[in-house]
């Protein structure tokens, strides 16, 4: 199936002309962290349904503790309940800095587990390719992978997946109905739910609390620059210097992972 993943970045989509130009599965970003939603979340979710094209829902993991999993995975869950959903909820596993291999495989098992009990639904995971391999371990391999790696003809699978239920191939595509660039996937049958009931919650939010965090994450995209995302978030350059410890502020490149304050 060929797809596309979309978030806030992709401003207003005309999800008539990208179903008119053979797209087959939306993944759209819904929630970050403990609290973020994103501001475009319930209005693509909408336009696309509105279009007839099937949907999928991500979160982009941002915890840093086995505690903080809950918190996440029940905002994910509360942010898409009641909605249509075509294809597994999906773990946007990106921001790991600082985090051993061993944190990593916890948090992300957590989060993962946390996600089935409170949708009822099992979740599939994203991943660069790299974090495939070298991080995410035996234990997540029971979730099915959609991974990310481009300029290849097909991906690498040098992980311990057998198949890949999606793959990113670009973070620079090109769509109808979409200004700029866009995420092109592919995606098979696996990244699909059997059934597209509305998502429905059970538990109790997590009762411990959330340690705050101070700042953001944005991926790079091809084109931007430190004074361009700046402006977009509203802060100084120099704030994105010193919260990222930049040796060279020239030196960024599209795929990094930049905090923002």
């Amino acid at each position: 199936m060929n797809g596309i993943d979309v978030s806030q970045w992709q401003g207003y989509i005309d999800f008539e002309a990208v179903r008119r130009a053979g797209v087959e599965l939306v993944y759209i970003k819904a929630s970050e962290g403990t609290d973020l939603v994103d501001p475009f979340f319930f209005r693509n979710y909408a336009n696309a349904s509105n279009a007839g094209l099937p949907v999928g829902f991500y979160h982009y993991l941002t915890a840093r503790s086995v505690e903080e999993t809950g918190a996440e995975a029940y905002h994910f869950v509360e942010t898409v309940e009641g909605l249509r959903n075509d294809a597994r909820l999906v773990m946007d596993i990106e921001d790991i800095a600082g985090l051993t291999r061993e944190e990593v495989n916890r948090i992300a098992g957590a989060f993962l587990k946390a996600v089935q009990e409170y949708s009822g639904k099992m979740p599939a995971i994203y991943a660069g390719a790299d974090n495939a391999a070298q991080i995410l371990g035996e234990e997540l391999v029971v979730y099915p992978l959609w991974i990310a790696e481009y300029d290849v003809d097909e991906p690498t699978m040098d992980n311990l997946w057998e198949t890949w239920a999606g793959w990113q191939y670009t973070d620079m595509g090109r769509v109808a109905g979409i200004q700029g660039h866009v995420d092109r996937d592919i995606f098979t049958e696996e990244i699909l739910e059997e059934s597209s009931e509305p998502i429905t919650r059970s538990g109790e939010r997590p009762s411990y609390r959330i340690r705050q965090r101070t700042y953001r994450i944005y991926r790079i995209r091809s084109g931007d620059t430190l004074f361009s995302i700046a402006q977009r978030f509203g802060v100084e350059v120099e704030a994105l210097e010193q919260l990222n410890k930049m040796k060279d502020p020239n030196l960024i490149y599209a795929g990094q992972l930049l905090k923002i304050p």
